[in-house]
This record gives structure tokens, sequence and C-alpha cells, in this order.
């Protein structure tokens, strides 16, 4: 199956590119693009490349200044099929399958992965009788009526979810739980499907942090859906045989200590903005009445390159609501500490249900420090050694230029305040954290 490229507004109106081969086809400002767009000045030099899988197409957005956007929503990637709408800078392209039956009838397609299938489609009847070409998200059997066998296939090799979403891969597990990446049908949306493990051993623990994390994320939307765009979102909850699924935004990208890994050592300018954007979605969390209790750098979901990464909060498992009192009071057990150990703050160690705004600002300022120089900010520390509490406590922190000696004073000092023992020693709020770092991002801009 090859793709039609063709362009419908925009200054290259009217030019098209066939794609008809494997290697990455790259679209973008360049004229050593596969499909320069040298006229379209909104566009970067290379904006997005388009791939071709066992019969499959995907967009991958390749860090654009502008973002690329298909049939309206913002992408990091995406499966192509028939008639779906690029936007791009200040072009629109429309996506077409190259070629059509004998019959003068473009072929159908797969609703799964896009690839050609026969029987055709089977589209749903309105009550007049009358197709409607719509199937019905819940019509399972008119759902894979519209799938290719090896789709059909698929479906049965993972845990049985809405019939509307098509599981494709497990992309996390734990001991309360495991995520799949799927796509919506439907829409053509990639999403991710977080679900309660059946045989969980803590299944009262597990269910309770599964329940508070829905809590959260819907709460975290606005009136009209939205939420914030440093924070993962949530689209919908299903219920399969007594179990808890969680519809959440599938994010392309990988968690802040592997993405860190492929540009180590991270630039000054690169972990500023991380913590900007951290903190933005920490100030949004905590006006809406909720604090993280878990920023750590395996919850921050990185995309883009490392001059412009892009960041989402993700895991409120633990989340708290200091807004109202006594909700999920019951969870924490006195003593209870949650969150990982090289990344707690004094406050979790002393009154773990307790803990407020500094906890999070603390927590955002050891990730931000273990980002630049892949050390904990205490000599000796380590989370698995019985002293590490009390490291934490009572010892002051490594200054941030004895790993990094590159670092500007100014974000040592930054960083050396969020990690005070005391909250009211810390930055005020997360949006005052992140106010400090603008200058060092504007720096590194330049």
């Amino acid at each position: 199956m090859d793709l039609l490229l063709r362009v419908t507004s925009g200054p290259h109106s009217g030019e098209e590119q066939r794609i008809d081969r494997s290697d990455p086809f790259i679209v973008g400002r360049s004229s050593r693009a596969a499909f320069p767009m040298v006229r379209d000045l909104l566009l970067s030099r290379d904006h997005f490349r388009i791939e071709k899988k066992e019969q499959v197409y995907h967009l991958i957005d390749l860090g654009s200044t502008n973002g690329t956007k298909v049939n309206g929503l913002r992408v990091e990637r995406v499966m192509l099929r028939e008639g779906d709408v690029i936007t791009a800078g200040q072009s629109a392209l429309e996506v077409l399958v190259f070629g059509s039956n004998p019959g003068g009838t473009v072929a159908a397609s797969c609703v799964g992965c896009g690839a050609r299938i026969s029987p055709p489609l089977l589209p749903a009847e309105s009550g007049s009788g009358e197709s409607t070409g719509v199937i019905p998200p819940g019509d399972i059997d008119a759902l894979d009526a519209n799938l290719c066998s090896a789709c059909r296939a698929m479906r049965r090799r993972f845990p049985e979810t809405d019939p509307d979403f098509l599981i494709d891969e497990l992309i996390g597990e734990g001991g309360m739980g495991e995520v799949y990446r799927a796509t919506q049908l439907s829409t053509g949306r990639r999403v991710a499907i977080k679900m309660m493990l059946a045989n969980a051993t803590a299944d009262d623990k597990a269910f309770n942090y599964f329940r508070r994390e829905i809590h959260v994320l819907k709460n975290l939307l606005t009136p009209g859906g939205k939420g914030h765009p440093g924070i993962v979102e949530f689209y919908d909850l299903f219920e399969v045989d007594g179990h808890y699924q969680l519809i959440m935004e599938f994010v392309d990208g990988r968690n802040a200590l592997e993405w860190a890994r492929l540009f180590q050592p991270l630039p000054v300018a690169t972990v500023a903005l991380i913590g900007r954007q951290l903190l933005s979605a920490l100030a949004y969390s905590h006006g809406k009445g909720f604090v993280h209790r878990d920023v750590k750098p395996s919850n921050l979901l990185v995309m883009g390159p490392v001059h412009r990464p892009r960041v989402k909060l993700s895991d409120f498992g633990l989340a708290k609501s200091f807004a109202e009192g006594n909700l999920f009071s019951t969870m924490t057990r006195q003593g209870d500490v949650g969150g990982s150990t090289g990344f707690l703050s004094p406050d979790h160690i002393r009154e773990f249900r307790d803990v407020k705004e500094p906890a999070d600002v603390y927590s955002a300022g050891a990730t931000l420090y273990y980002l630049l120089t892949n050390e904990y900010p205490y000599y000796g520390f380590n989370p698995r050694q019985a002293n590490s509490y009390e490291l934490i406590l009572e010892s002051p922190p490594i200054p941030l230029r004895a790993f990094r000696p590159d670092a500007p004073e100014e974000l040592e000092n930054i960083l050396q305040k969020a990690l005070q023992k005391q909250p009211r020693a810390r930055w005020k709020s997360a949006q005052a954290m992140s106010d400090a770092l603008q200058e060092l991002v504007l720096i590194g801009q330049s």
C-alpha cells in the first residue's frame, strides 16, 4: 500500500508526493527533505517523518517548533489512514491511499492497522435501513468485521477491554497493574490503558491507589474536559469483569531517566526547561487542591529533542487532596511513607499523610539535581541503605557545582533553596521556583 500526500492549503497548495518506500520519508522546510516545502516558513527544517512498517504508515513529529496535528489533534506519533488531514506550519496535507480497485473504488482498510482488507468494510445501518458509514463503538461484531485477520488475532492475545479499543502492546507493568498501548478504533486515537491486576497481592491497597488516581485525574480536568498540557490526560473509565480500566493519553516518549541517558550530560538549559514544565504542572495541580507526593524522574515522560524537550507528569496514584480534608485519609496509616526514597522530602518521612505543596517543590528540586548530575544530593546516599532517611532529615545537600562545575551559581542556589529541610525555607510555591528558572531557559535559547 502506497500513500499520497496532497497539499490542500498553504504556500504549496496543489502539490503532492507519493510515498512508495520503506525508508523514513521526511517533510519539512529543508530543500533536502523528501517532500521539501521551502516556502512554508512556519515549518521546521525537518518537521515530521513518515515511516512504513508491515504495510502500516506512522507519522512521527521531529520535535518541530510549532508541532504537528492530525485531524486537529497535536501528535507525537500516530498511525495514518485514508482521509486523515495533517496540519503543519501554514500547510494542510490530505492523506490518500494511492491507486484503486478495478471498479474504481478505493480499497477498504483495516480500522486497526490501515492495511487493505477483503471483504470490504461493513457500514452500520440507520433506523431507516440506509447505510450511515459509521461503526457503533460498542458493536464488537461490526468492528471485528473491519479488522484484518492479524488485528483480530492480536485482540485475542491481550486482556479483554472495551471493543472500541484494540490493544497492541504491553508498555509497563508493576505489582499492582499493567499499562497497554491501544488504538481507539472509532477515532484512530492512540491511548494508554491502565488495568489493575486481577491477582494483585494487595488487592485492597491496589484498588484504592487505582481509585485515587482516577479521582485525581478526573478532577484535574476543566469543566470543558481539558487538562494541563504538562499532565497526562484522562479520557475515560471502564469496568470489565469487576476490574477498572483507566483510559489515558498515550505519550510517545521515555521516562526522564531513560531519556536523560541518551544525552548525558544534559545541558543546563535543557534541565531548566524540563523544570519549568514540571513546576507548571505542579502549580496547576496545587491550584486544583492536589499534592502529587511522588515526583521523580521515572514519573516524568519526556518527548522531543534535547534542545526542546516536552514533559508530561504521570502517575497520580499517591496524590492527595489537601483541599478536601479527609478524602482517602484511611489509605495512609501512621508510619506509612510513599514515593521513591531518593526523591522523598523530609516532610514525607515526618508525616507522609499530611504533606503539602512544599513536599512537591522539594521532590522537583531533587529530580532536577539528579537529571543534571546522575547523583543524589547527599554524600554517601544509597536509597537501599538503612541510613537513607537519616541523611534526608539531617545531612546538608552537596552543592550542585561539585558535580557540575559548568552550572551557573544561580541554578545551584535555586536547587539549594528547593532542598531545604524545613518547608517554610523553600520556594513559596512551584510557580515561584519556575519563575526563578526562567532566566536560565532564556540564556540557553540565546
